[in-house]
């Protein structure tokens, strides 16, 4: 840094200082990057919430709803019949099935071929209005099932799109807190939800009014989201895949505390698209270094020279190698006016040197095509520099997914993670709690006792799942989700017991809503934040976008069944027999994201292109014998946490074991 001392401000030398000396804490933290940066974050954690608020009405409808529509559900107003029960699972089934079946499908090609993120994201918004607003003024099952499906579709589009357009905006060192933080704005917009279901319940006696306000309250969040979207910038990892480098490098730019790192960061995410390019099309060594990439990039074949004064050309300095990248091109343009407006100048001069150098800049950048043999590159919708699948049609990405054998373990990994959240039963509380409390407490005011144990509930999954923020990045998304799974066993199991008490025990209520909120804090740092996270990032990035589509399909679709099943599921067996089913599953769950789920934090490019790389039987032969071995070996230090020689990854271990089939691989 010295070499260029005299060339930065006195706030970017001190930013790479700080750096350099906290190397091993990863950086600033949330605070301390750009207010933009802050912004854009806060606005996207409106989608998590919207989500969240959303199931919670659905869930506090059920006061008022059934009866308002003619359907029998609960044993305070009827003996609950099959017919309404399926019914019933329908109406709160449909918006998960529409969001899994159609919401992610509609999401990849709206935001790659023509909205992009923020306008997807808007979009869905408005969306979310008009189908709310449909929603609370219907009268009979078939309207609300429409609306309801027309408001899924807008759930699943934001919950494919908003993770990773926060993933996209992140640093890399606080990646994990960011992707957290959708499942905590979820779990936010629940406890809210509940605290406006308590408040309408208390103070407004008629159950077919109630319920209606109370499916218009999701607009809250909704509409500032739908006012704010635009004034954030767009993805710069989505301008680029675009070819729209200029506009790539401002987002940096606003997303970044100063034009040296945003320009930094520019370089390293074309640096990321075109390795991860290569890999995917066998175009690059797989043990090329991303820092080599780079590196290599600063060393082009054209480079920026004068021709004659307030002018700038490219110039090829040898014809047999490739041509230069735009992402390089717009850098070096970018730099050079820069290096050209520095000289010291009167203020009418400087102002108009800095117009025409960003003239200059921009005739550059718009001319830049790319002619590289070695990337196949070709112009299409006026992209210079596709990188390998950027931009092409949504089923041509879906089917890269099946049949490359990266991207295809990346899918397995995710769809475990996705699916294990449904396997915990924490959905039966989350959209059908009120029915629960209902049908088996039977208290005297069952609607207002109902939403004081939802708020309680709502409370536990939002303030639990805080610590996540932090022990995602220091323990690791796949490793919480793995200690949370059997914990949510065996309380899952004492609270399905609990039910067997006699219903007039004082101590029933209080027993109940003890071993929920118990159950929930397990819950909510490690299932309720890890799926999301780990699905947001195992995905190359030239194919996160369906990747991550399709894994939220996954989760969506297993919530709509286990929603439209449990009632009637119920209703057959009891409350106590249908909630020890997820007891077992929840061991099931931990069985299959201990084999099958790889450890993802803090793991750079490379790191996770050989982790997926790597048979999958070799995970699972490294968890079963390695790690049992490593935790056996160490568990009194792990318990007394005294110093512990961490095990090595799995890309490592599968060098040192497999070493001759990897080299094959």
């Amino acid at each position: 840094m010295s070499r260029y001392r005299d060339e930065l401000t006195a706030s970017e030398i001190r930013l790479l200082e700080h750096e350099m000396e906290h190397e091993s804490e990863k950086k600033a933290g949330f605070w301390q990057q750009s207010k933009f940066f802050r912004a854009t974050i806060i606005t996207a954690s409106l989608g998590g919430m919207i989500q969240g608020w959303t199931q919670s009405v659905n869930n506090g409808t059920i006061n008022g709803m059934p009866q308002d529509l003619g359907l029998c559900i609960t044993r305070d107003n009827c003996d609950g019949n099959t017919a309404d029960l399926w019914t019933f699972g329908m109406l709160n089934a449909i918006p998960l099935l529409s969001a899994a079946i159609f919401g992610t499908t509609v999401a990849d090609p709206l935001q790659e071929n023509y909205l992009g993120r923020r306008g997807s994201i808007m979009l869905s918004c408005c969306i979310t209005v008009a189908s709310t607003i449909g929603a609370s003024a219907t009268h009979s099952v078939a309207q609300l099932a429409i609306c309801r499906a027309i408001n899924g579709i807008a759930l699943g589009a934001k919950a494919s799109i908003v993770p990773i357009y926060a993933a996209e905006t992140s640093p890399e060192h606080i990646r994990g807190a960011i992707l957290a933080n959708w499942q905590l704005a979820d779990a936010a917009g629940i406890f809210l939800a509940f605290v406006v279901n308590l408040a309408i319940v208390s103070y407004v006696s008629n159950a077919s009014v109630s319920w209606r306000i109370l499916t218009n309250t999701a607009l809250i969040p909704t509409i500032p989201l739908l006012l704010l979207i635009y004034l954030m910038p767009e993805s710069p990892r989505y301008l680029m895949k675009h070819g729209r480098y200029q506009k790539a490098l401002q987002a940096f730019e606003f997303l970044q505390t100063t034009r040296l790192l945003a320009s930094r960061d520019f370089m390293y995410a074309h640096a990321q698209l075109d390795f991860e390019s290569r890999l995917l099309h066998g175009g690059a060594n797989q043990r090329e270094n991303l820092a080599e990439r780079i590196a290599g990039s600063s060393s082009r074949v054209l480079q920026v020279v004068d021709s004659e004064p307030g002018s700038i050309r490219l110039v090829e300095r040898d014809a047999s190698q490739t041509l230069i990248s735009p992402a390089d091109q717009v850098l070096r343009i970018t730099e050079r006016s820069a290096c050209e407006t520095s000289a010291p100048r009167d203020s009418h001069q400087a102002s108009r040197d800095e117009t025409q150098a960003k003239t200059i800049v921009s005739k550059e950048v718009q001319g830049i095509v790319s002619t590289d043999p070695d990337m196949q590159v070709r112009t299409e919708k006026d992209n210079p520099y596709l990188y390998i699948i950027g931009v092409t049609g949504y089923f041509k990405r879906l089917r890269e997914l099946w049949i490359n054998r990266r991207c295809r373990r990346a899918l397995l990994s995710a769809g475990v993670a996705m699916i294990s959240q449904q396997m915990t039963g924490v959905n039966t509380i989350a959209f059908l709690g009120t029915a629960v409390w209902q049908n088996s407490l039977g208290p005297e005011s069952p609607a207002k006792v109902s939403a004081i144990i939802g708020l309680i509930w709502g409370a536990a999954n939002y303030f639990g799942g805080l610590p996540a923020y932090w022990l995602s990045d220091r323990i690791g998304r796949s490793i919480l989700l793995a200690i949370g799974l059997p914990n949510m066993a065996w309380s899952m199991l004492v609270f399905a017991m609990l039910f067997q008490m006699p219903e007039g025990s004082s101590a029933r209520v209080p027993l109940v809503s003890v071993f929920a909120v118990i159950f929930t804090l397990f819950y909510a740092p490690t299932a309720g934040t890890s799926p999301f996270s780990i699905s947001a990032e195992v995905f190359p990035l030239v194919s996160r976008e369906v990747g991550m589509a399709v894994s939220v399909a996954i989760n969506l679709f297993g919530a709509g069944i286990l929603v439209l099943v449990f009632p009637m599921l119920m209703h057959q067996i009891g409350t106590t027999g249908s909630l020890a089913i997820f007891a077992g599953l929840n061991l099931v769950a931990f069985v299959l994201v201990y084999l099958f789920v790889p450890e993802t934090r803090r793991r750079t490019l490379e790191e996770l292109q050989f982790t997926f790389d790597l048979r999958t039987r070799w995970h699972v032969e490294y968890r079963v014998t390695y790690i049992r071995h490593h935790f056996t070996k160490y568990w009194w230090q792990y318990l007394t946490r005294k110093d512990v020689p961490p095990p090595l990854p799995f890309y490592r271990w599968a060098r040192e074991t497999h070493r001759d089939e990897v080299d094959l691989t």
